[in-house]
């Protein structure tokens, strides 16, 4: 099931300062409830918790949708973010949604749930190690949690839209103009500050360490070009500029396969799925 971006963006722009704020928020939205459709269809998914939760948009059209399940949101609005706690108290109150401002850690881990998600959040957390540890502990037993976020073993950052030179501290120096103005253009101040660049190696180690059952969905390298192409709000490709044309080239000239598959260069994109047996 899709979500139609028309009807989403008469129902939710005047909670925005403009229009790009609220398609950069909308594309997220659309992308994600697609992905998380089919999981949260199941009969035995009933509890579901986003850690995360930003505007609460997505959380508000999951519940709609599945008014018989419960969906909760917790966020503890930092790290440039702050004004999404504004747009949050604006929804709709419900029976089957819930928020909360808080960290993960404070949550108690008596309270159970069938999924877990997190969308483009995992690159801001701190400890991404304690985050996995506390949400497991959350999960019932055959519970899911599915992390969607960048993979920072290619080269890249999808915030800036910055290629990453050798490491953070040596990418900022070379991109300190570009990066101050995001942030200051976009009110989220903190946003560099906050990011952690560990990719699907060093995650593959972590989860392999703790001895946690994991798998990285393949299938999201096809979506991704897909989104590229389908958006409907056209803000994911507008956001990614260069990147999404050189994406759209090698997908037409059959070099994705190549690069991604032959050559094993990482995937720019991850979604992480940890299960609880």
């Amino acid at each position: 099931m899709k979500l139609n971006y028309e009807k989403l963006s008469k129902k939710y722009l005047n909670l925005f300062e403009n229009k790009d704020r609220c398609d950069f928020v909308l594309t997220d939205v659309l992308f994600a409830f697609e992905e998380l459709y089919n999981t949260i269809s199941d009969p035995r998914i009933n509890s579901i918790i986003e850690i995360g939760s930003g505007t609460g948009i997505l959380l508000n059209e999951l519940s709609d949708v599945f008014p018989k399940k419960n969906f909760f949101g917790l966020d503890p609005h930092e790290s440039g973010f702050h004004y999404y706690e504004n747009i949050k108290k604006k929804l709709p109150q419900k029976n089957n949604l819930k928020f909360k401002k808080a960290h993960l850690k404070d949550l108690p881990h008596s309270d159970k749930y069938d999924l877990i998600f997190s969308f483009n959040v995992f690159e801001h957390v701190e400890n991404q190690l304690n985050f996995i540890k506390d949400s497991y502990k959350l999960l019932r037993d055959d519970g899911k949690k599915i992390i969607f976020f960048p993979n920072y073993d290619f080269p890249y950052e999808p915030h800036f839209v910055i290629p990453l030179i050798i490491n953070k501290s040596i990418t900022f120096r070379l991109f300190k103009n570009k990066i101050n103005n995001h942030e200051k253009n976009t009110n989220e101040i903190g946003l560099w500050k906050g990011l952690n660049f560990n990719g699907r190696r060093k995650i593959k180690k972590m989860l392999t360490n703790e001895r946690i059952r994991f798998e990285f969905d393949n299938s999201i390298k096809e979506k991704i070009f897909e989104r590229i192409v389908n958006d409907p709000s056209k803000y994911f490709k507008k956001r990614q500029n260069f990147v999404s044309k050189l994406a759209l080239l090698s997908k037409k000239l059959y070099l994705d396969k190549f690069i991604f598959n032959f050559l094993k260069i990482p995937f720019p994109y991850l979604k992480l799925i940890i299960s609880k047996k």
